[in-house]
């Protein structure tokens, strides 16, 4: 009998780690082709704790009619005796996305100019919201605490969390995450 150096075991995991990167690449493309997807990034950029947390978002409709993300981001990770808390709210308006008041939709026009519905307006006697529609998005992309807010949405339902932050951008790490979380919630709907 050989003995087993390691050499084996490793090469077999960086095998099964490629295809996973490979199967998780085609499946986004495929996924993508298939349907019509839209993204929308806010021109809107402030400066927060480069460690703080979104402690609360809702999304709101300004006078014009313009779609607004109002998040709240927080230094509450780091709180202490010597550090008092500190909350900062923001709004990041997303370009693009009209409101059909009639029907209570949000959407925005893909490549093709067929309608992609982003959120929807919900009324109730005393009050009313927005929630983002059941194909949408938010991610919060904070690289050294500067805040970029992208909406992405396709016109077939997507499980998962709706409002996704990520520190240090499009880093790999941050983008398996999401895709793979995405997968383990689908597997357990």
């Amino acid at each position: 009998m050989k003995a087993d150096t390691g050499r084996s075991r490793v090469s077999s995991r960086v095998r099964r780690t490629r295809v996973a990167i490979l199967l998780a690449v085609l499946f986004a493309a495929n996924a993508s082709a298939l349907a019509n997807a839209i993204s929308v990034t806010s021109p809107d950029h402030p400066q927060t704790f480069t460690y703080g947390e979104m402690i609360w978002h809702e999304l709101c409709q300004r006078k014009s009619g313009e779609l607004v993300a109002r998040i709240t981001f927080s230094n509450l990770p780091y709180v202490g005796d010597d550090t008092p808390r500190t909350d900062e709210p923001f709004d990041f308006h997303f370009p693009g996305i009209q409101v059909d008041s009639a029907r209570g939709v949000f959407f925005a026009r893909s490549g093709h100019g067929e309608l992609i519905p982003v959120a929807r307006i919900r009324q109730f006697p005393l009050y009313g919201w927005i929630d983002l529609s059941p194909g949408a998005k938010i991610y919060l992309l904070k690289d050294r605490g500067r805040v970029t807010a992208t909406l992405t949405a396709t016109d077939f339902p997507r499980g998962g969390i709706r409002w996704i932050q990520m520190d240090n951008n499009f880093s790999l790490q941050n983008l398996l995450v999401a895709l793979f979380r995405e997968f383990h919630e689908g597997a357990d709907n």
